[in-house]
């Protein structure tokens, strides 16, 4: 029987954010290396952000290292996993974070945008897991962690149409997922974010600013716990789902949203 604060260690773990030079990847990142794994990160220029990424990941003294790549290139997917191979000879985790997203209304939406947004947040995501799964079906064990999100599971009037769609198609991928590849030892469970003032959404912690003045206190008043998320709330998520402590669990969803959709008020 394990103590329980062993169940959490990552230690001897190595981890593949994509996405990981900002933002929720790089909380990710972040909170996988602080709990013991060598980390790699992903992006499409391996240049200024990642590389101060990197280096900021070194601090916690793991072995951390960018690796260029586009996920909706199938080539670059597989010459980054090759990658992850080469240098650290296996990976036992991935975190598929990387994707864009976009409010538009649906009437005036271009199909060119929505191909865009299918190939970089749903396609992207296939992509990585059938590349690295194929490594770790190799290894006989593996962990996957997809990115969806809140706007997967509900509706919004502000014209989130295509993003919600690719949310909630990584959610049917993640379960589909888990269960065809539990024979394999491979875990697959999907994290969903809600408002978080950290990342892309930085305008919320500025009380004082226009776009928090305009939005925050709408969503704030939708939320129970009556705080925006923050870094910590995503590393603490991350690292339970890719830690022991959660090897009984597979194709499920962690909703990191204080209670947002579930709010009977909504």
């Amino acid at each position: 029987m394990a103590h329980v604060f062993d169940l959490f260690k990552l230690d001897g773990s190595v981890a593949l954010v994509t996405g990981g030079g900002r933002g929720l990847g790089y909380f990710s990142a972040e909170g996988l290396a602080e709990a013991g794994a060598d980390v790699a990160i992903c992006g499409r220029d391996i240049h200024g952000k990642l590389e101060n990424a990197v280096e900021n990941l070194k601090k916690t003294g793991k072995d951390c290292i960018a690796i260029k790549c586009d996920i909706t290139n199938e080539s670059d997917v597989k010459q980054m996993v090759k990658t992850m191979k080469d240098y650290y000879g296996k990976c036992d985790i991935l975190v598929n974070n990387a994707g864009i997203g976009e409010m538009s209304p649906s009437k005036n939406y271009k199909l060119e945008r929505w191909k865009n947004m299918i190939d970089t947040n749903l396609t992207g995501t296939f992509l990585c897991c059938r590349e690295m799964g194929k490594m770790m079906i190799k290894q006989k064990k593996g962990n996957i962690i997809n990115f969806s999100s809140m706007a997967g599971q509900i509706g919004f009037s502000i014209g989130y149409s295509a993003y919600a769609t690719t949310k909630i198609g990584i959610v049917g991928l993640t379960r589909s997922l888990a269960v065809e590849w539990a024979k394999y030892n491979i875990r697959v469970n999907a994290i969903l974010p809600g408002n978080m003032q950290e990342g892309v959404m930085e305008f919320l912690q500025d009380k004082d600013g226009p776009m928090y003045k305009r939005i925050g206190p709408p969503l704030l008043n939708l939320i129970p716990i009556k705080r925006f998320g923050t870094r910590d709330d995503i590393k603490g998520a991350i690292v339970f789902l890719a830690s022991k402590a959660s090897d009984y669990i597979s194709g499920a969803n962690l909703v990191v949203d204080g209670g947002f959709i579930i709010n009977g008020g909504i």
